[in-house]
């Protein structure tokens, strides 16, 4: 019979010393000593010992006492081993002068170990590796709280995903609205931040610009601001007497004149290569005025808004140069 046993370490106190057919392990605290019986690491015939302890009891015997829930009487000492294998002699009680600072658990680490099978010592956990009874109460509760954290995840997957792209989209729905009202589209570019198109009026050749910057790329502003994004709307036109306004237009910027462009102001530029005296004004447009949760766009509201602003471009470039 083994002496009565001394009072059991706290739940966190790394205590007790394990011997396995794979060596020893520890010091362990009973909360990671529940993690590793749960994990399988550790088993039922796995014999342990803490300070105070005459010799090494099988766990299987002892969980209750290790949690501390109560203390047993005396148990049976663990059969001596077979001659030829003589008992591993308990270890010395650890020095007194400096105790052990023990890091806190890496979890990377840990899951790297159990994944080769070596000795894990994780930090407290709790009490999940009960078995629930299939079709339990318990086990419907279960259910349902991992359901919910499945939901939660996707609504957020779902959500960044969107915030992530929805520039494409609006983007597609002025190329669409654009190509509906009579224009080909001539060229098509992007940097990443900047997306860049150019039109041509199929009957009359004039021209039509957008450079569109997504401004609420990230969920966090999105949920803030809403989807924003800033656009910068052009019209051109071929001028016959191009060089003499290019002159003009080269003054006004030499001059000051032409300041940085604010929402609503015009600004006007050429394009030697062409011929094209090109205006152009900027605003700053809330993509969910446009573009619905579910992706629906609304294209009477965007086709409205386009024709509105090459309207009064057009109105102004024709009055000051035509």
């Amino acid at each position: 019979m083994c002496a009565a046993l001394p009072p059991p370490p706290a739940p966190d106190e790394e205590l007790v010393h394990v011997e396995t057919s794979a060596g020893r392990v520890g010091p362990l605290s009973p909360n990671q000593l529940k993690f590793q019986l749960a994990m399988g690491k550790l088993g039922d015939n796995d014999r342990f010992w803490i300070a105070g302890m005459e010799d090494w009891l099988r766990l299987g015997d002892h969980k209750a006492w290790l949690r501390g829930e109560a203390v047993p009487a005396p148990a049976q000492a663990a059969p001596a081993p077979a001659p030829t294998t003589p008992a591993p002699a308990p270890p010395a009680p650890p020095p007194q002068a400096l105790p052990d600072i023990v890091p806190p658990p890496d979890p990377l680490a840990a899951a790297a170990a159990m994944a080769n099978d070596d000795p894990v010592v994780m930090g407290s956990v709790g009490d999940f590796s009960a078995h629930v009874e299939p079709g339990s109460a318990e086990d419907n509760r279960l259910d349902g709280i991992f359901g919910g954290l499945v939901t939660a995840s996707w609504d957020y997957y779902e959500a960044l995903a969107f915030a992530g792209h929805i520039d494409e989209v609006f983007l597609g729905a002025i190329i669409t609205s654009t190509l509906d009202s009579g224009c080909a589209l001539i060229d098509i570019s992007s940097d990443g931040t900047h997306h860049y198109l150019r039109f041509e009026d199929l009957e009359d050749q004039s021209r039509i610009v957008v450079r569109m910057t997504h401004l609420t790329p990230s969920l966090a502003q999105a949920r803030v601001l809403g989807q924003r994004a800033s656009v910068v709307m052009g019209y051109g036109e071929r001028v016959g007497n191009f060089q003499q306004i290019w002159k003009a237009l080269k003054a006004e910027y030499k001059s000051g004149l032409v300041a940085s462009p604010e929402p609503g102001t015009i600004t006007v530029d050429g394009d030697l290569s062409s011929g094209y005296v090109y205006v152009q004004v900027d605003l700053f447009l809330s993509i969910d005025d446009y573009v619905g949760d579910d992706y629906r766009i609304d294209y009477t509201k965007l086709q409205d808004h386009l024709a509105a602003t090459h309207n009064a471009l057009r109105k102004y470039l024709r009055g000051r140069f035509c």
